[in-house]
């Protein structure tokens, strides 16, 4: 990275994805008339609740996206990569060889980014230990209390929460009561939390 990169390709995939989670909140109720006064349809229970799940399923490819981008160029040494290189190479016993015979350094980490390209798609990020596992990936160190200090709010459970209510909704089937405020709060919330992890590794590879 140089001084003038501002944001990770990461991160640039999540603001798109971030702006479709608000797009289920934006045509909420919308119609002819605008959305009237009272109990919410059916249907627009599902649009608030269809913007949650998604929110965190974006939060949840950009961790993943960061890792697959910053790791191969940059390889930190810590534990959890050095556990997901032995992972990966007992899944990819070709992968040393491969590497080995690449004719130069840009064709020996295109052979390693598709092997961890690989092994992410087995791995989810999903909740506030997780995001820290994603962060020692990548080689930063960032405390939930730098996080609380942006969002004026306990990050950490409150991200929880949301994230078990996510998976009530799309593992059981679950129904909870999710209105629009706080639906708008919930997203801004992990929009926050992928900035601030996008800033964190700017600043440390710059």
């Amino acid at each position: 990275m140089t001084s003038k990169v501002t944001k990770t390709e990461a991160l640039k995939v999540f603001e798109k994805n971030i702006n479709r989670a608000r797009a289920f909140l934006r045509i909420f109720g919308k119609g002819e008339e605008g959305r009237r006064q009272g109990q919410p349809t059916n249907d627009e229970k599902e649009l608030l609740r269809g913007s949650l799940v998604f929110a965190v399923g974006a939060l949840d490819a950009y961790l993943s996206d960061l890792i697959l981008e910053i790791v191969p160029k940059h390889a930190p040494k810590n534990e959890h990569v050095q556990k997901a290189l032995s992972a990966i190479a007992k899944s990819d016993p070709g992968l040393v060889l491969r590497v080995s015979l690449a004719p130069d350094d840009k064709s020996r980490r295109d052979e390693f980014r598709d092997a961890l390209a690989a092994w992410l798609e087995n791995q989810s990020f999903h909740g506030p230990k997780k995001v820290m596992i994603a962060l020692d990936h990548v080689g930063c160190t960032l405390k939930w209390s730098e996080f609380d200090s942006k969002t004026e709010i306990d990050t950490a459970t409150e991200l929880d929460r949301v994230t078990k209510e996510r998976h009530g909704i799309v593992h059981r089937g679950e129904k909870p009561d999710v209105r629009k405020d706080p639906a708008e709060k919930t997203v801004d919330l992990i929009e926050t939390i992928a900035k601030t992890v996008d800033a964190a590794v700017i600043k440390h590879y710059t």
